[in-house]
């Protein structure tokens, strides 16, 4: 069964150049269908909450979370590298931290860290 994220990052591919009021670049199936693979492995590995969504710039960012700590990959156009970003809370409290960019077969490394650094978080 297609999880309904799946789908919706899936549905990415039918955007057409100028999406989003003029703006944002056309995707290529290759590009969507790594995005949601992805997603879904790391749903399955670590019942993580996930959901997708295009940028103007052609990457398309993946959002996990466990609570209110949250982890963005976002999937560049080259499709061989991702951006990282770490945040944990909400509002005011909020921590941001860019771990960078990595390469996409490093992303087990980079979500192993983050469910682990999400425990200890949700202990204290």
């Amino acid at each position: 069964m297609q999880e309904n994220f799946e789908i919706r990052i899936r549905e990415i591919a039918k955007l057409k150049k100028g999406w989003s009021f003029g703006q944002g670049e056309p995707f290529n199936e290759e590009h969507v269908e790594i995005a949601a693979l992805l997603a879904l492995r790391y749903y399955k590995k670590y019942a993580l909450t996930v959901s997708g969504t295009p940028s103007v710039d052609g990457s398309i960012n993946l959002m996990f979370n466990i609570g209110d700590i949250f982890l963005d990959v976002i999937i560049l156009p080259t499709i061989s590298e991702a951006t990282i970003k770490y945040t944990h809370g909400i509002g005011k409290d909020k921590i941001e931290e860019l771990w960078g960019t990595v390469p996409i077969n490093k992303l087990d490394n980079i979500m192993e860290k983050f469910v682990n650094l999400s425990k200890e978080e949700v202990k204290s």
